[in-house]
């Protein structure tokens, strides 16, 4: 009888050392959870502070702070940034004019875009090579003479106004769509005051420029009016854009990566001739100058209006 109460007393004290061990490493795990958990919080905490930053601009930021590198950093960091296509593309630019060869040596003092840009338009390389000195300035406040019922080819890296702040980046990088809607505006209307920079300022005050990816789509929709003409959205079909340029309705077209751009970009289809489209491109003299067939550009299109003087 003790022999059994001493076995039923150790087989008590094992389960309660058991039931002890069993807890320390409940509580063990419960806190490696919620130190893992907090850590995890941390670190999501730290990337939205990260991407909060990343998208939205300080109410201070000065024009171009986000879009170009420092100035004064080495040349070689900046050319390392650059992309290989980018670098080789502007090497083998220098070897037609040397003076590109300026812009390589000084590519900390433009922004990379800018540089791209010029590596696939060597039109470009006078407005380049006086951005550093010209930046932030406009010199014109009229685009010329202009005859209403004409659309005029107004390009962003006009020197008349392509140095203009737009947002945090300027009209030369990112104003393709208020480049588009004065020459639809001001060829509708003949008012020559409709410049590229005048669009530009318009849309950033009124909320039509998106900071990180350009001009929003409203500006033709809505924010058109204010320059006196109507964009009506139209169904990507040829009929259709034919019959609208037939009326004398310009067209503004979205288009993506293909023939116009690499990511996005705004152009002006202006009528048609020998069954193609006539074109104005904001970014290039020589795609203005060529026809388009509705099978080359229909792919590339995301949206477009019409657009008639109110």
């Amino acid at each position: 009888m003790e022999a059994r109460m001493m076995d039923f007393e150790n087989g008590q004290a094992r389960r309660r050392k058991r039931r002890r061990r069993q807890l320390r490493r409940a509580l063990i795990l419960q806190a490696l959870v919620w130190a893992l958990t907090i850590a995890g919080l941390m670190v999501l905490g730290r990337e939205l502070v990260s991407m909060f930053r990343q998208i939205t601009p300080p109410p201070d930021a000065l024009a171009y702070q986000v879009d170009e590198p420092a100035g004064g950093g080495p040349a070689e960091i900046i050319r390392a940034s650059l992309d290989c296509e980018t670098l080789q593309a502007l090497r083998d630019l220098a070897a037609q004019d040397g003076r590109v060869q300026d812009v390589i040596d000084r590519c900390q003092d433009y922004p990379e875009d800018l540089l791209k840009m010029l590596s696939r338009n060597l039109d470009m390389l006078d407005f380049v090579l006086e951005y550093p000195e010209k930046k932030g300035q406009v010199f014109a406040d009229t685009i010329g003479e202009v005859e209403a019922g004409e659309i005029p080819l107004l390009l962003q890296y006009d020197q008349r106004w392509g140095y203009g702040d737009y947002g945090a980046s300027s009209v030369v990088v990112s104003g393709c769509g208020p480049a588009c809607l004065a020459m639809v505006a001001a060829g509708l209307t003949g008012d020559d005051t409709i410049t590229p920079y005048a669009v530009a300022r318009y849309a950033a005050q009124e909320g039509y420029y998106v900071y990180g990816a350009g001009t929003a789509w409203t500006l033709m929709s809505q924010g058109a009016s204010h320059f006196g003409v109507e964009g009506e959205e139209l169904p990507l079909m040829k009929s259709r854009m034919e019959s609208a340029l037939e009326e004398g309705w310009p067209i503004i077209c979205v288009v993506g990566p293909g023939d116009f751009t690499t990511s996005g970009h705004f152009i002006v289809i202006t009528g048609t001739r020998d069954g193609r489209f006539t074109v104005n491109d904001p970014n290039s003299t020589q795609r203005s100058g060529m026809l388009w067939d509705y099978e080359t550009l229909e792919p590339q299109i995301s949206n477009l209006w019409a657009f008639r003087a109110l």
